[in-house]
């Protein structure tokens, strides 16, 4: 287990409770509705968090032969063949591929998008006709998937991003939260990180808005909410910087992991989990910004959240004491027992990006 996480989360321990920031379970005082996030449902995989120092944080150059890699299997896909050697004409490749948006396939089925990432596999039919075609159906990240076919879709309008199950055991960034309009009866905004393990295990942490009092708590969901006081409360627009969500234990020899929430290296809260070293190598992170809503049909929900932002993400996994970069990870959906799993728009007419904001709301209304 990681020495430098040990420590901090030793000295963590030791301050978790002290009067500036109290940490409870759920009451009425810390949230007006009874809503629960959106996409929270256990996310098991049939395929395959952080404590960094103040160091960490600082996003690394992007690692040359990484790119050069992604570059050439890219090239060698769209050309067929290995790219000649030029720098001239390398670096006008780089750069095309970098300001391009592009979706491509690999041999093995795997579906990429330039600017999205992974977006899915892609699924072969027919495979017994007698003229030995093959059909191929990919994921459409733009497609309305009715909301009983996605993973959590009845919860709510969310934009979901998620990174396959590599072991991750952290993720840190800076927050902005959005501003909130226009809610109707039984909605609430959630910002929040997540882990899932590949055994069922689900845990998230992040910012619940309260309805009532229309700020914004940090919380933690692990067998029940803890909720931070108002001590540590935010609101609308607000930029909240190096926002850590992690897994580790107190000590080496315990047998399950604590999650802890910490906000610019001080600990907000601690939460027990049921993680535990077995899951280690089969960890997945996510990251969402959703408006939940019980029994959401694809269409009801009427408010809003705008410009939320995610912004210089950094991941790592267990037994490394790195961060990288969100991107240099690939991110997963799976279509498993007819329901889609990971990276997903719920539904895509709700989720609207600029750049780096995300905001939430019915297009389809304007």
């Amino acid at each position: 287990m990681k020495t430098f996480k040990t420590l901090l989360s030793m000295s963590l321990l030791l301050t978790a409770l002290t009067p500036a920031v109290a940490v409870h379970a759920a009451s009425p005082a810390a949230s007006t509705t009874a809503s629960s996030p959106a996409a929270t449902a256990n996310t098991t995989s049939s395929t395959p968090a952080d404590t960094t120092s103040a160091t960490d944080t600082q996003q690394p150059e992007v690692n040359k032969q990484f790119f050069d890699q992604q570059k050439s299997a890219v090239l060698r896909d769209l050309t067929g063949s290995e790219p000649v050697s030029n720098a001239a004409a390398d670096e006008t490749s780089a750069d095309q591929l970098q300001q391009a948006d592009y979706t491509y396939m690999t041999v093995t089925g795997e579906v990429y998008s330039s600017k999205r990432g992974y977006l899915g596999a892609a699924k072969r039919d027919n495979d017994n006709a007698p003229d030995n075609t093959t059909s191929v159906t990919q994921f459409d990240p733009n497609n309305p998937i009715p909301v009983e076919q996605v993973n959590g879709g009845n919860t709510g309008a969310f934009e979901r991003r998620q990174l396959g199950f590599e072991g991750f055991d952290s993720i840190t960034s800076d927050i902005t939260l959005p501003t909130v309009s226009g809610l109707g009866q039984g909605e609430q905004p959630w910002v929040y990180y997540g882990f899932d393990a590949e055994s069922g295990k689900a845990i998230e942490a992040g910012y619940s808005y309260q309805t009532g009092t229309h700020r914004w708590l940090p919380y933690i969901r692990s067998n029940g909410f803890y909720y931070g006081d108002s001590s540590v409360q935010k609101y609308d627009t607000n930029q909240v910087k190096n926002v850590k969500f992690y897994l580790a234990k107190t000590v080496s020899s315990d047998t399950y992991y604590n999650a802890y929430f910490v906000v610019d290296n001080t600990q907000v809260l601690i939460a027990p989990t049921k993680w535990t070293d077995s899951d280690s190598n089969s960890t997945s992170v996510k990251r969402v910004t959703s408006i939940a809503k019980k029994a959401f049909t694809g269409y009801d929900i009427v408010g809003s959240t705008m410009n939320q932002r995610y912004e210089n993400v950094q991941v790592s996994r267990f037994y490394e004491e790195q961060g990288y970069p969100w991107s240099q990870y690939k991110e997963y959906t799976e279509n498993r027992n007819g329901r889609w799993y990971g990276t997903i728009d719920n539904m895509p007419s709700y989720v609207h990006r600029d750049w780096l904001s995300t905001s939430i709301y019915n297009g389809n209304n304007q």
